[in-house]
């Protein structure tokens, strides 16, 4: 394409806020005709994005805006933005939204869940990918969710609490090591691999200055490697895997998926992906030394941020669906017996839970069908039967929704989600109390409840379940018993 002398100094200008090697890389990759696009909006603030549960009722002066393909999903802008942080209102509090990006929204769309499967997620944390999953997957099934790093482990189980997560459990292992654990068992695995994380830019605007290397792209297709043969080992014979990056960086990207073909060969079929309005290009034919095969080059989807319509708008990222067209011979893994204090608890023991806090709190017994409940360690968690079943035959972190502690207390995760639906031992909070409530303060009541000291009263504001307190001095006060991670 011919482009006058003012046109490069323009393209010549913008490209100064980029490391020449990732100039010379992106210049491989596209048509020269999207350069100057492409670098004016790399580095250009993201539009909020939020996952809405089914149900939640939309405050008015929300703006949402459809997203290509994802009914869930919405861009969002807000009257009063500035007053309140989204993070802060009772809307994602409650787990009702998810903020996050279209990247890891759109990879758990292409995998398409679905209810009883039993499904992993090697590299879970912070949870958007994990919670989308799960809702998918309408909370049945088993989702296995895997985070190597302690302190993101902890990050991950508080987000699939807040999101009412059921149906998982989770691990905290390295995830080129899960196959010597499991073998062709996972109906779908969602592989979001570290990588050298170029759609950061458009969240930081100086991370190619500053943080972009050459160097953590070698070190990252390194690792990848290891993961997707991992993941692949795992696959069950026709399960499919998405392999996800948010990087433009061929090693990481068809330079692994094609790693996975010469190392598997017939086993590994790359699939068709259909982002329907959303607009992308396909994988690239070569890249330096390295020629890819014509599958790949045909069937992944590559998206930029200078790439968007009225309905799409995101970063750098990378997306391939692959299939497993047989099983691989690989030994089978004998697991030694599992000493373990989880139990799951029998049919009649879980109708006596239930049953005794549907009557205290007025709830349909209903809610709680095909649900069973877990004991470790003395703490009752609500979950799956099948999650249930994988648990206790695998060393495990988590699994399902905290529910009632060792001292017989209700716990925030379980009221929070399931309190909404309480008639009885409720009480309405006014603006005032609501706001203390959440700082995390005790409250002296100006009505005295009628109920002795000790008793567990679940507090609800604008239909939503703030968690429960304890009566105190003679009804006259409530005991906050919002845990404390929750308080604002």
């Amino acid at each position: 394409m011919w482009m006058n002398g003012l046109m490069l100094q323009r393209i010549f200008k913008i490209m100064d806020n980029f490391p020449l090697r990732f100039v010379e890389r992106i210049k491989e990759i596209l048509p020269c005709e999207e350069w100057d696009d492409f670098f004016a909006q790399a580095t250009e603030p993201l539009p909020k994005t939020i996952r809405i549960k089914k149900g939640l009722s939309i405050p008015k002066n929300w703006k949402l805006t459809p997203v290509s393909e994802m009914n869930e999903v919405r861009f969002i802008d807000r009257e009063n933005r500035d007053d309140v942080a989204l993070g802060r209102t009772l809307e994602h509090f409650s787990g009702g939204i998810y903020i996050a990006s279209l990247s890891s929204l759109l990879s758990v769309h292409v995998l398409d869940p679905k209810p009883e499967e039993k499904i992993l997620d090697i590299a879970a944390a912070p949870g958007s990918k994990s919670t989308f999953i799960a809702d998918r997957m309408e909370n049945a099934g088993t989702l296995v969710v895997n985070e190597p790093s302690s302190s993101r482990s902890m990050k991950l189980a508080s987000n699939l609490d807040r999101m009412g997560v059921e149906n998982e459990v989770l691990l905290q292992s390295d995830g080129t090591y899960l196959n010597t654990f499991f073998v062709q068992e996972f109906d779908r695995i969602l592989l979001d691999t570290p990588c050298s994380s170029e759609g950061f830019g458009r969240k930081d605007s100086t991370f190619f200055e500053k943080m972009w290397s050459e160097k953590k792209i070698f070190e990252a297709a390194k690792l990848q490697k290891k993961l997707i043969r991992s993941a692949f080992e795992m696959l069950a014979d026709g399960g499919i895997m998405v392999y996800y990056t948010c990087t433009s960086a061929p090693e990481e990207n068809e330079a692994v998926v094609q790693y996975l073909i010469d190392t598997y060969g017939k086993h590994v079929e790359i699939l068709p992906i259909d982002l329907g309005s959303i607009p992308h290009h396909t994988g690239i034919k070569t890249f330096r030394t390295d020629t890819f095969s014509p599958e790949i080059v045909k069937n992944v989807r590559r998206i930029f941020p200078h790439l968007r319509n009225k309905t799409w708008n995101s970063e750098i990222f990378f997306i391939a669906k692959i299939r497993k067209t047989a099983p691989l011979s690989l030994p089978s893994k004998k697991q030694p017996p599992l000493k373990s204090s989880t139990q799951v608890l029998g049919k009649n023991q879980s109708a006596t839970v239930l049953t005794k806090l549907c009557k205290t709190f007025g709830m349909d017994k209903e809610i709680f069908e095909k649900k069973v409940i877990l004991e470790r360690n003395d703490t009752l968690f609500l979950t799956t039967k099948s999650a249930a079943q994988f648990s206790l035959h695998h060393p495990y972190r988590r699994c399902g929704l905290p529910m009632i502690d060792k001292h017989g207390n209700l716990m925030s995760p379980f009221v929070i989600h399931y309190g909404q639906q309480a008639t009885k031992n409720v009480l309405q909070f006014s603006d005032k109390e609501k706001k203390r409530w959440l700082e995390g303060f005790d409250l002296s009541l100006s009505e005295v409840i009628d109920a002795p000291d000790g008793t567990e009263i679940l507090v609800q504001y604008a239909g939503f379940c703030l968690g429960h307190g304890k009566v105190l001095n003679k009804g006259k006060k409530l005991k906050n018993k919002l845990d404390r991670n929750l308080v604002y």
